[in-house]
């Protein structure tokens, strides 16, 4: 059997989230001392590579959200090329497309992605405003990559299969029509459904957490790691996909990965309690849970807010070696016990009053050129702003 005509096959991974640390868990390891959520997101990502390595795979394709953050810190970056480089010297073929979280609002600042190419000479990243057809003639395989920048521009893309070979597509966006508890992440885009083309052999998604088939042969990976509570529900993992040949239904394997476990436990009434008797009947369940290493968080219903600080002091000292974290929460403090309250965007705020400002004095006070020059000028500046607002947070030293 010819290469091109036997089985290919696929390693489809997304949504590592590289330099992620979600504040909820300040906990440091202690022998670096960095944040441990982020060291476990990068333990997920060296986990992933470690399986691929191990599974005779032709292709790997990551479907965006390589990092958290359009400025990953030094740690992110080095994971992400430390680990990449192991593909590498297999003589494995690695295709990366940008996610939103990978892609600046202002395109003329650039990505770390420009770093990445020389860093990583034999993998292929498609990072900007326009896909790109990459073929494989020794596997009779044609990968059209589209990174956000192409999903969020103004002209859809317009896919075009190649005939008589088997046509692979990697994207980033939400599939329409998928319902998502909890909020949109601000650069979120639906993907047209010209472009989720049925005459593609496999579409490989990233964006959603939670691996699944999308209709057709559309399947997101998921996440390699979970980020924050509204992510209880992930798997972590990836897909192996074996493709035969033209026009035949992929085979999909799911591949999950050992991550520390994130679990709600069942909720206590504080009525009538004192924080001594629920910090002791929490703990009860914590350890009945009997995973040490989870991440755990409890609702206290019907507890005045003192009750329910002095619960949350004690078990801060006491629930370490039951569980790894142990948080506590009144009904008001999330929007549902698998989701977490959004972040309001200031930055889109004053985006907006910038541009009826600008559009009222458009006119009168400016003239079209003028104005427009300064629409460019405010909105430039306003990004260059929450890009170094967004370089703050990703900051470890902060995090931890």
């Amino acid at each position: 059997m010819s290469g091109g005509d036997r089985p290919v096959r696929i390693a489809h991974l997304s949504d590592t989230h590289l330099g992620y640390a979600y504040r909820g868990f300040l906990r440091t390891d202690p022998v670096s001392g960095r944040n441990q959520r982020s060291l476990d997101i990068e333990a997920a990502y060296e986990a992933a590579i470690s399986d691929i390595l191990t599974r005779d795979v032709d292709l790997v394709v990551h479907a965006g959200d390589v990092f958290h953050h359009t400025r990953p810190t030094w740690h992110a970056l080095r994971c992400f090329i430390r680990q990449s480089r192991r593909l590498e010297e297999a003589g494995l073929r690695y295709i990366v497309i940008a996610g939103n979280h990978d892609t600046a609002r202002l395109r003329t600042t650039g990505t770390a992605f420009s770093v990445l190419d020389l860093a990583l000479p034999e993998t292929m990243f498609v990072t900007g405003d326009e896909p790109q057809t990459i073929e494989f003639a020794e596997l009779n395989l044609a990968v059209l990559a589209v990174p956000h920048g192409a999903v969020s521009g103004l002209l859809p893309v317009i896919p075009s299969p190649r005939e008589e070979m088997r046509n692979l597509l990697v994207t980033h966006g939400m599939v329409p029509g998928l319902t998502v508890q909890g909020h949109h992440e601000p650069g979120e885009e639906v993907l047209s459904m010209t472009l989720l083309d049925a005459a593609f052999d496999y579409i490989a998604l990233g964006h959603y957490h939670i691996a699944g088939r999308q209709g057709g042969n559309a399947w997101y990976s998921g996440a390699t790691e979970r980020m924050g509570w509204g992510d209880e529900l992930v798997q972590p993992g990836y897909l192996l996909v074996t493709l035969g040949s033209p026009g035949d239904e992929p085979s999909v394997e799911t591949v999950t990965l050992a991550t520390r476990p994130m679990v709600t436990l069942h909720a206590l009434s504080g009525d009538g309690r004192t924080a001594r008797e629920l910090t002791d009947l929490a703990l009860d369940r914590a350890l009945t849970l009997g995973k040490p290493e989870a991440m755990t968080r409890i609702e206290l219903r019907d507890t005045p807010r003192p009750v329910r600080r002095e619960t949350e002091a004690m078990l801060r000292r006491e629930s370490p070696g039951v569980v790894w974290s142990l948080q506590v929460y009144a009904p008001a403090s999330i929007l549902s016990p698998a989701t977490e309250r959004p972040e309001r965007s200031a930055m889109g705020d004053l985006r907006t009053l910038f541009a009826a400002f600008v559009a009222e004095q458009t006119g009168t006070e400016y003239d079209q050129d003028f104005a427009a020059a300064f629409l460019a000028r405010g909105e430039r500046a306003l990004a260059e702003a929450e890009d170094a607002a967004e370089a703050i947070a990703a900051s470890e030293d902060s995090a931890a």
